[in-house]
């Protein structure tokens, strides 16, 4: 493996340390499951000797020009002459088996040079005892990636979030928060997927590493996604305060330097009534309809949505037999159409169609490449 920390996990919760330890042991499982190992059920071939449908290789996302270009883009084009590996995944939406590349579906080793095209993070993948809940959970991640890079590449500005009498975990660490002069923004940034996504922006006024934090969860409310977002807000700002300031510089680089105090003006446009511009009216949490407590029901509504948009949804299968023997099953889903996260800054996929004709169906204009946010990635 790249990292030595590739199976760690990490688990957060309040007055819950039970459920904490679960989550982690949980997301440690995750991780093994997409681990990259040697000799895995790949075939290595070129899309056209398979034997069978390939998932829609024309809407993989894709760098732009400027971005192989400038000599720090990591990655290369897709070339559909070249050997990848492959594996076999389930498509949702035509219900039926599709090969899908394997550097999609899998992370942490070495790729091919051929399998350069693609930028592996943890995206899109679960694991639950409840099969369907798995693959939910994994789509719901996918879903909440493709907001978080709309709305940082976009700069979308997102309509405000009022919760009027918060309750519950959301309730109590916006306390906590408060009582440590840190002030909590929510916005709605729930794209046409119809997952719930609450964008949470953190400033402190106090904290030289991080004077801004930005999360962005999924859940199947926006009173769900938004105690989500701020926990993960809260328990991400220790890593900004790591001893070792080299430790997860992989995925925290942008953070450490969009969490300085000078770097405030680059969010201004998630807060223009500071620049002097007009404030938005605060939606409230019940402005979004909730997705169905039954993960069938609630993937069944996804799935449907995405079928209407002509857009493919491929799960694929990571269990392994120890998981198995456990009661686990993990899955990889993998939505070509919707726009990628990445922490690397000139990588962002910026010829991507989706990065563009997403925003207007939020409401929000849409910005050509050289007018999208040049700043790195601020998410944790």
């Amino acid at each position: 493996m790249d990292r030595a920390d590739e199976f760690s996990g990490s688990g957060r919760a309040v007055d819950r340390p039970e459920l904490a330890r679960l989550t982690a042991i949980a997301e440690a499982a995750e991780r093994y499951a997409g681990a990259d190992f040697p000799d895995g059920p790949d075939v290595l071939a070129r899309a056209a000797e398979l034997d069978g449908p390939v998932i829609d290789l024309a809407a993989l996302p894709a760098c732009s020009t400027r971005e192989y270009e400038s000599g720090r883009c990591p990655l290369t084009r897709y070339r559909p002459e070249a050997l990848i590996r492959w594996l076999r995944g389930f498509e949702l939406t035509s219900r039926e088996d599709r090969w899908v590349p394997a550097v999609m579906a899998r992370y942490g080793g070495p790729v091919r040079d051929s399998e350069n095209f693609w930028y592996r993070i943890s995206t899109g993948y679960a694991v639950h005892t409840d099969p369907v809940e798995a693959v939910f959970r994994g789509l719901c991640e996918v879903a909440e990636r493709d907001a978080a890079a709309l709305t940082w590449l976009q700069q979308l500005p997102l309509h405000p979030i009022r919760f009027p009498a918060p309750a519950g975990e959301l309730a109590a660490v916006l306390e906590m928060c408060d009582r440590q002069f840190i002030e909590t923004h929510f916005f709605d940034a729930t794209t046409d997927v119809g997952v719930p996504t609450v964008c949470c922006l953190q400033l402190a006024e106090y904290d030289e590493r991080c004077a801004q934090s930005m999360t962005v969860a999924t859940g199947r409310s926006l009173a769900e996604a938004a105690a989500k977002s701020l926990l993960e807000a809260v328990t991400g700002r220790a890593l900004h305060h790591r001893p070792n300031r080299e430790d997860h510089r992989t995925v925290m680089a942008g953070a450490d330097e969009m969490g300085m105090r000078e770097r405030r003006a680059a969010f201004g446009f998630l807060l223009p009534e500071r620049n002097g511009g007009p404030a938005r009216r605060p939606r409230l949490p019940d402005a979004r309809p909730a997705l169905a407590p039954d993960a069938r029901e609630a993937l069944g509504d996804l799935v449907e949505g995405f079928t209407a948009r002509g857009q493919q949804v491929v799960a694929v299968d990571r269990t392994t037999s120890e998981l198995q023997e456990a009661g686990l099953t993990a899955v990889c889903v993998i939505v070509p159409a919707l726009q990628p996260l990445t922490f690397h800054r000139y990588a962002q996929y910026r010829a991507h169609p989706r990065l563009y004709a997403a925003p207007e169906p939020m409401g929000f204009p849409s910005r050509p490449e050289e007018e999208l946010n040049a700043w790195p990635v601020p998410y944790v």
